[in-house]
């Protein structure tokens, strides 16, 4: 069955532009998926790493003991600036404190601690690193002042070399999607992997195309709007989105001692919005005179169920209540936007079907990489020119299949350095991104496709099966045990890093097997010729 596609012309021009495209952003784009499937999961990691936070009591949280706690171990902390609280949940025990700290010479620096409501400790630093790690490479957040932007940027090609590839297989996307088979050369078995996986995947792939440019690039994206429709004024499109954010402060505002409890507030909003949950408290000009809170408010059992309310910490009069029914429809989609992007709208469930979704993205971009390939190893090429795609595929095999194995050492090092070290932070994501160039440059160096695939199957199946080895030494929570205890998020983890260890070195063996009966039937092969 054939559709009618398109012209000649317009069919050359768009396959070319979408080889192009996807090539130049291959590598850029399967970290991000790669790295982004795991960052799904950042909160479940949040407890696997963090030992202390393993134990969810549930009982309600005195936040103004909490925040007595941060100023007693931070006496020049900024409350007059903005002070965010992460409230806790089954997955993130723990109080995450956000804000700023006052300086000798006047620059913002930034702070983040968090606070453990079981055992009342306060750190001053975020210990663990591994879902922060991984979602902060999901943008290239690492690469300074420039990887963001580039992120986005992907993102937009991605979109571009979505759609034409849709366009180019139009004709025969159907006899394609059927005719799919093992059998036939390399270039025929990945080009139908590509068109199939591709197509199935294709509602998901467009929709993290979409939502991750807007939301990386969305400064450029809201700066006319900001020039034309509000003249100019930044505040007034920050207000549109979060309306809390439009409150008028007092440069000048005089401090008082005077403020409402913070844990009435709390029983406040849990009466009136019984069927939310709080997700996070903000507080702005704490101490001073107009100082009020603000209540990040969350209905998992709805997808537009985000909603916040503010009141002053004076009077407790209610400023701003932006809650589903009245919300604006910027609101709204926004809300929903990144409800989409991060899998929140429908628990675990939803997650693992992300998951899974982002690794046939990856298995796509993979085969386009050896398509192109495959499809300049032919007689019009030159010995030089097929050596030179030669090494650019390898290079790019090397970067994509070499992170892997260093996600599973990522976690090791998580637990196996101590937590003692005060810059632990920096040690572990050291031994991550070292890792991770290691791998590359000896899997660089094993020359072929194959070799190079077995060697990272067979660091990542070992690596992997030290992740839960570790959990289990460092902390005594053996898979059992974390049944027995009812630990589920913890044995979730474990069991995920044992599987695929298990499954990656059966794929190597295989692989292994099958290179060796090739390379045994060639002298045969040879001698009938």
């Amino acid at each position: 069955m054939k559709f009618s596609g398109l012209p000649n012309r317009a069919y050359n021009i768009l396959f070319h532009t979408h080889t192009v495209s996807g090539i130049v952003i291959s590598v850029a784009l399967y970290i991000i998926f790669f790295a982004g499937a795991f960052t799904l999961f950042r909160d479940e990691f949040y407890k696997w790493e963090n030992p202390a936070a393993r134990y969810y009591t549930g009982k309600p949280i005195d936040y103004d003991t909490t925040l007595q706690k941060v100023k007693s171990v931070i006496p020049n902390f900024d409350w007059s600036d903005d002070t965010y609280l992460t409230t806790p949940s089954y997955t993130r025990p723990d109080i995450w404190v956000s804000g700023h700290i006052q300086t000798a010479s006047h620059q913002e620096e930034h702070f983040r601690g968090t606070y453990s409501p079981v055992n009342q400790a306060f750190s001053k630093e975020l210990k663990t690193t591994t879902g922060e790690t991984l979602y902060r490479l999901h943008f290239l957040d690492q690469l300074p002042g420039l990887g963001r932007y580039i992120a986005g940027f992907v993102s937009l090609f991605f979109l571009f070399a979505t759609l034409t590839g849709v366009l180019i297989h139009w004709r025969n996307i159907v006899t394609k999607f059927y005719g799919f088979s093992l059998k036939g050369s390399w270039k025929q078995l990945w080009t139908n992997a590509h068109t199939v996986l591709g197509i199935l995947g294709l509602p998901f792939q467009l929709l993290y195309a979409i939502t991750g440019a807007f939301y990386i690039l969305s400064i450029l994206i809201l700066l006319p709007t900001v020039l034309v429709f509000f003249g100019g004024n930044q505040q007034k499109v920050i207000s549109a989105i979060r309306p809390n954010e439009g409150i008028v402060l007092k440069e000048n505002a005089q401090t008082v001692s005077n403020h409402l409890s913070i844990n009435q507030f709390v029983t406040k909003v849990q009466h009136e919005y019984p069927g939310f949950e709080i997700n996070l408290i903000g507080l702005k000009h704490y101490k001073k005179e107009d100082a009020h809170i603000t209540f990040m408010l969350k209905d998992a059992q709805s997808f537009t169920g985000d909603g916040l309310v503010s009141y002053s910490l004076i009077d407790g009069k209610k400023l701003i209540e932006s809650m589903p029914g009245n919300k604006t429809y910027v609101q709204s989609v926004l809300f929903g936007i990144g409800r989409i992007h991060f899998g929140t709208f429908g628990g675990i469930l939803v997650k693992i079907i992300y998951f899974i979704l982002a690794l046939l993205t990856c298995f796509v971009l993979i085969s386009g990489i050896l398509i192109w390939k495959e499809a300049r190893n032919k007689k019009e090429y030159t010995d030089q020119q097929k050596r030179f795609h030669h090494k650019v595929t390898m290079w790019y095999l090397a970067i994509c299949f070499g992170l892997y194995p260093a996600i599973a050492l990522l976690f090791i090092s998580e637990q196996l350095v101590p937590f003692q070290l005060s810059n632990r932070f920096t040690i572990v994501n050291s031994l991550f991104f070292g890792g991770w160039l290691a791998i590359s440059i000896c899997s660089y160096f094993y020359r072929t496709e194959s070799r190079l695939t077995r060697f990272t199957l067979l660091m990542g199946g070992i690596l992997s099966l030290v992740v839960p080895l570790s959990n289990s030494i460092v902390t005594g929570d053996w898979i059992g045990k974390a049944l027995s205890t009812k630990q589920y998020t913890v044995l979730g983890v474990d069991l995920f890093w044992l599987l695929t260890g298990i499954v990656s070195l059966g794929i190597f063996s295989y692989l292994r097997k099958t290179e060796k009966r090739n390379n045994q039937l060639k002298p045969v092969k040879e001698i009938a010729r």
